[in-house]
């Protein structure tokens, strides 16, 4: 709780004496696994989300933001119908960045580095194989890393994302009589997003 209200406070904090940008946006995403079943092979799917953040500050920011997305793995192997792995949900990154350039005597064109922590709320999750999908016992929450580079061009701006999956999507399929998914457990997931939208500023 204590470092939830800090957090707020950083945040009307900074609001309070620096540029303020809302950023609505768009994009796509390729989300891959970090484990497979023996015999499988792994491939990202386009994915999409949209939502939007926030840039508070000027040099230094911070840069929290909100967006539901979809998210598609293909798992394939040799003589077997593909399986898609979807996940859906509420993507929650709390980053902090540096422009590169000053942005009160250079508003047009800049290039920001941001990381910091991300939380997800899974609302779908499922393997679009029934039998299979039966036995997963999914996590509802998630966490992850993300690192990314972005550009500001006037009122418009691309992010590029990867995001580190922290917390497994789910501990492993069970009871499986064929023992096909022996040993699949420990599965994150590692995402490549690109974003893009308009820049919405606002001085103090």
């Amino acid at each position: 709780m204590k470092i939830k209200l800090f957090i707020v406070a950083c945040l009307f904090a900074s609001a309070a004496y620096s540029q303020v940008e809302i950023r609505p946006f768009i994009g796509m995403n390729f989300s891959n696994v970090t484990d497979s079943p023996d015999g499988t092979s792994t491939q990202a799917k386009v994915g999409g989300q949209i939502g939007a953040s926030a840039l508070i500050g000027n040099r230094f920011h911070l840069n929290p933001g909100i967006s539901w997305f979809s998210r598609t793995t293909e798992y394939s192997s040799t003589g077997d119908a593909n399986i898609d792995q979807s996940v859906q949900g509420v993507l929650i990154p709390l980053l902090v960045g540096y422009r590169f350039v000053d942005p009160t005597t250079e508003p047009f064109l800049n290039v920001r580095v941001y990381a910091g922590p991300s939380m997800m709320f899974l609302t779908t999750t499922e393997y679009d194989n029934g039998e299979l999908d039966d036995r997963v016992d999914w996590n509802s929450t998630m966490w992850g890393g993300q690192l990314g580079v972005g550009v500001d061009l006037s009122i418009f701006f691309v992010d590029l994302t990867y995001e580190v999956g922290l917390t497994n999507t789910h501990d492993g399929i069970s009871e499986d009589p064929d023992g096909l998914f022996d040993g699949f457990t420990e599965i994150k997931q590692n995402t490549f997003i690109v974003n893009a939208g308009v820049r919405l500023s606002f001085s103090r």
